[in-house]
Parts: C-alpha cells; sequence; structure tokens
C-alpha cells in the first residue's frame, strides 16, 4: 500500500538513493585494506586456488556456468516461488558451510605444512562459497521485494545471474567436500 501511494517523482528519488547506497556498499565490500568488510582476500585466494591448479576446473566452475545460465533463461525466467524455495535452500546451506568453517577451525594444526597448505586452502573454499550464498540470498530477497517476476530485460539479466550463481555454488560444493575427505584421511591415517 506504501509504494502504490508514493508518486513517480518519489519512486525515482528513492531508486536513486537505493542504486547509490548499494553501490557504495558493493564497493566498500572490495576496498583495499578494510578489515571489516574486505571480501576481497577471499575472493582472491579462492581464485588463485583454482586457477593454479587444474584450469580446466576453473573455466568449468566459473565459464561453463555463464552458457548454462544464459541457456537456462531462454526457457525459463525465474518465478517467486522458486526464489522462495532457493531462499530456503540457501539459508540450510549457509548454516551448513558455517558449521563446516567451525569443524574446519577445530582440526589439529600441528601437522606437515602439505596438512596446513590443504587447511587453508579448505577453508577459503568453504568461505568463498558461503560468500556466493549470501550474495545470492541478498539478491534474491531484494529481487523478491522490487522485482516484477517476468521476462523483460531486467527480468532475464536477474534471472540469469541468479541461475549463474546457483550453479557456481552447487560446483563449489564438491570442491569443499573432497577437501574435507582428504583432510580427514590424513588424520585418519595418522591416528591409525
Amino acid at each position: 500500500k506504501l509504494i502504490s501511494s508514493l508518486t513517480s517523482s518519489q519512486l525515482i528519488v528513492f531508486r536513486i538513493i537505493g542504486a547509490i547506497c548499494a553501490f557504495v556498499l558493493f564497493f566498500s565490500l572490495f576496498s583495499k585494506n578494510g578489515n571489516y568488510l574486505d571480501i576481497r582476500g577471499i575472493i582472491a585466494s579462492h581464485l588463485k586456488l583454482l586457477f593454479n591448479g587444474n584450469r580446466l576446473q576453473a573455466i568449468c566452475i566459473f565459464i561453463f556456468p555463464v552458457i548454462f545460465a544464459i541457456c537456462i533463461v531462454q526457457f525459463r525466467c525465474l518465478e517467486e516461488t522458486v526464489l522462495e524455495n532457493l531462499n530456503v535452500v540457501l539459508s540450510i546451506l549457509i548454516a551448513m558451510l558455517f558449521s563446516v568453517l567451525s569443524i574446519l577451525n577445530t582440526l589439529n594444526t600441528e601437522r606437515s605444512d602439505n596438512y596446513l597448505v590443504l587447511l587453508k586452502e579448505t577453508f577459503t573454499a568453504t568461505a568463498f562459497a558461503i560468500l556466493v550464498c549470501l550474495l545470492l540470498l541478498v539478491l534474491s530477497f531484494v529481487w523478491l521485494f522490487v522485482g516484477s517476476f517476468d521476462c523483460s530485460a531486467a527480468g532475464k539479466l536477474f534471472s540469469g545471474i541468479t541461475y549463474y550463481l546457483t550453479i557456481v555454488v552447487f560446483l563449489n560444493i564438491p570442491l569443499v567436500i573432497k577437501r574435507i575427505q582428504v583432510l580427514f584421511d590424513v588424520k585418519t591415517n595418522v591416528h591409525s
């Protein structure tokens, strides 16, 4: 009711203010030497991990999802029920990934250098997955509140971004699982 009572000029002003706030917040997340909102280190570490290893794996995790998301958007744009279900799944996934971080934090660090590198890489991959999930959750909440669920240009763009980030999250989860398995295999082999 509140939005319908606003004039078009008031809506434009609120959209401009909202866009400015979102722009400032987005760039504050990537500010250099920020100790509160700096997520550049997590993203840079994760990308370094992927691109220093198998380049094909990095392409499969970041490039193919773009193509796949574009193809999905051609068939179907997002609907409100899909976004609501995605929000539930993301909330559960974020809680699970935070639990994984707490488990990783309790692992014994009195091991070899290779074990510590693998532990740090697993921690970074998990933190990256959490960041992408949080970004996806924020974007879906914003779209639920202000978006229209049609296949307009904005709807297709948002649907494509959502599909892309969802695919990236679900492609990064096996990476985290594989690293956790290796960490626990090393731990059980030492205690055997």
